[in-house]
């Protein structure tokens, strides 16, 4: 939380108050927005990093509890946040019916929020919307995002899970000219826990949306991404990390649609699995006849620890102009075995070696995220569960 957010956040409680105690507090505001954190009354603060202390701060959280919206208000400039139900009529022609369970999610459809990012608005600190399950029963949370003109932000969209539940989500994006959005989840549901979760972004000219998955745990993670790239100068990137292991199911798949000429895309999919565990990642990138100019890439590496895991690969090209630069490609295999003696050579135990190998193998997916903030938020979380799920060595 920047000086920024924290002074608009003073400015809403100040609302509160009247009289004296209102003209004090205000002045007070004045000189922290003048001063900030370089007042001399900090100069005994040398040592202790206030700015860190307070980004970790959660002012820039939205919250659904088993589907339930329970915390709506953001103190962020550029930010406008309402309930989906209250202003639907503006945004229903967004949502679409591309998959098995869109019906059903639709016809569940009560819950949601509208986040609005104004025009040039740059928001640096990520919005953090966390889903968190702990009761059994289906819920269908929503989330749809309109980033203005011009705008920028990231977000990161968190499941949170304990028991046995069912959430069936689904986020909409619709990226104006110019506009920049990045678009984070990190799953990390509970064994027995179930999501389905459905992007859908529409890109305009010159825009940018960058995809990023973490799918860390849970029984049954299925994730949808549809990206549309409908004018020129429009840029769509899609990674994911799906980390497996037990009986755990994670299946992945993404459709990028280049509808019009001089538009271009990067894909990149890994998966960790271990045990009796499976990965499926289908991704296709569909150029349509008018797109010409087009360049993209897809890859989809995954790194097996047990003999029984397994991992589904399914690239496709789709591609109808013929003016296009396109690659895709695919591979599976196990811990190099030479690197891990490479690693024992120079006194690494065997363990803390498959650790290394496996971190690395995985942070080429979180190094993807652009928000520095949301980076240092998503790595530790990724190496926690590297230790905790797979029989590596503490880093």
């Amino acid at each position: 939380m920047n000086i920024e957010n924290l002074s608009a956040l003073a400015d809403q409680h100040i609302k509160d108050s009247a009289g004296a105690l209102k003209d004090f507090r205000n002045a007070e505001l004045s000189l922290f927005k003048k001063n900030g954190f370089n007042s001399p009354i900090l100069d005994g603060y040398k040592f202790t990093n206030l700015e860190t202390f307070f980004g970790s701060l959660t002012d820039s959280a939205l919250s659904f509890q088993n589907g339930e919206l329970t915390t709506l208000e953001l103190n962020i400039p550029g930010v406008k946040v309402k309930k989906l139900k209250d202003h639907f009529e503006e945004v229903k022609n967004l949502f679409k019916e591309e998959n098995a369970l869109s019906h059903l999610h639709h016809a569940l459809l009560n819950d949601g929020i509208i986040l609005e990012v104004a025009k040039n608005a740059e928001v640096k600190t990520p919005i953090r919307i966390v889903h968190s399950m702990n009761k059994a029963g289906l819920s269908a949370p929503t989330v749809v995002v309109l980033a203005h003109h011009f705008s920028k932000v990231t977000l990161i969209e968190e499941t949170l899970g304990g028991g046995s539940y069912a959430n069936v989500n689904e986020t909409y994006i619709l990226a104006h000219d110019g506009a920049n959005v990045e678009h984070i989840q990190m799953d990390q549901g509970s064994e027995e826990g179930i999501t389905h979760s459905s992007v859908f972004a529409e890109l305009a000219k010159d825009a940018t949306v960058r995809s990023l998955i973490f799918n860390a745990s849970g029984k049954l993670n299925r994730k949808n991404l549809q990206m549309n790239l409908n004018a020129a100068g429009a840029h769509a990137e899609s990674y994911a990390l799906y980390l497996t292991n037990g009986s755990e199911h994670s299946d992945i798949s993404t459709v990028i649609n280049h509808k019009a000429a001089d538009t271009t895309s990067d894909q990149m999919a890994k998966g960790i699995l271990d045990g009796d565990s499976k990965g499926i990642f289908t991704g296709k990138i569909h150029i349509h006849p008018k797109a010409q100019r087009v360049a993209s890439g897809q890859l989809n590496k995954n790194l097996l620890l047990s003999k029984k895991a397994q991992a589904h690969s399914q690239p496709q090209l789709e591609i109808f102009a013929d003016d296009v630069k396109c690659s895709h490609g695919s591979t599976t295999g196990q811990l190099s075995d030479d690197e891990v003696f490479y690693l024992e050579a120079r006194g690494i135990p065997a363990d803390r070696a498959r650790t290394i190998l496996a971190h690395g193998f995985g942070l080429e997916i979180v190094l993807k995220i652009q928000n520095e903030e949301a980076r240092n938020f998503i790595s530790p979380l990724i190496l926690k569960r590297l230790e905790s799920k797979f029989a590596l060595g503490r880093m």
